[in-house]
């Protein structure tokens, strides 16, 4: 019996050292672009080894670092957050065809950021009016303007970025936050996470 005490007077401190309190860790920041110093996804190993890649991940880098988010985006504004963008993008690790869609990701994020930076040399009254019907920001009547990237920028009437959207390509494994295709006067917009809706330049007023 005495051995048994002795036993649990040794053992009880270790058990509560085992479940004492343990130092909180800090969230890891957002990750906006690739890191080469230390990459962890599989998708930042192969941008980093691929110059090709690399040099896309430098110019979003640059765009990036040169748009004002702040002052050209509408608050009610269907517009990808960079570090949302850097997660999807570092999914592309599970498809077959890893760089094919880590090429067409950041041909994205460069064009989208490309029409933003653009808008704040462009008059507020440049662009087609067109009505967008139960579109996520409302029924409004907005603007909208393309790029020789292929963008298509809708803008409310304060020149404010409501979304940029691109083509849609059948079949591919990256798809851009926001699609679009045109049909005549009627151009049918694809929001990722929100229901279709349609922007019609026929009827603006």
């Amino acid at each position: 019996m005495r051995r048994m005490m002795l036993l649990r007077s040794h053992v009880l401190p270790m058990a509560l050292f085992i479940a004492g309190p343990v130092a909180a860790t800090p969230p890891p920041t957002d990750q906006i672009a690739a890191n080469c110093d230390a990459p962890t996804y599989a998708s930042d190993m192969l941008v980093c080894a691929e110059p090709g890649l690399l040099a896309l991940d430098r110019r979003m880098r640059d765009e990036w670092a040169g748009v004002d988010v702040a002052g050209r985006i509408s608050p009610r504004a269907w517009v990808e957050a960079q570090a949302l963008w850097f997660k999807r993008r570092s999914l592309c690790a599970f498809v077959e065809m890893h760089a094919d869609c880590l090429k067409a990701a950041y041909a994205e994020r460069i064009a989208v950021l490309e029409a933003l930076r653009s808008t704040a040399s462009r008059p507020s009254h440049q662009g087609t009016q067109a009505i967008c019907r139960d579109a996520p920001w409302g029924h409004m009547t907005v603007r909208l303007n393309s790029s020789a990237a292929g963008t298509l920028t809708i803008d409310d009437r304060d020149a404010r970025v409501m979304a940029v959207a691109m083509p849609l390509s059948v079949g591919a494994d990256w798809r851009p936050y926001v699609g679009f295709t045109v049909e005549g006067k009627t151009i049918r917009i694809v929001p990722m996470g929100a229901a279709t809706f349609v922007c019609n330049t026929g009827t603006a007023n």
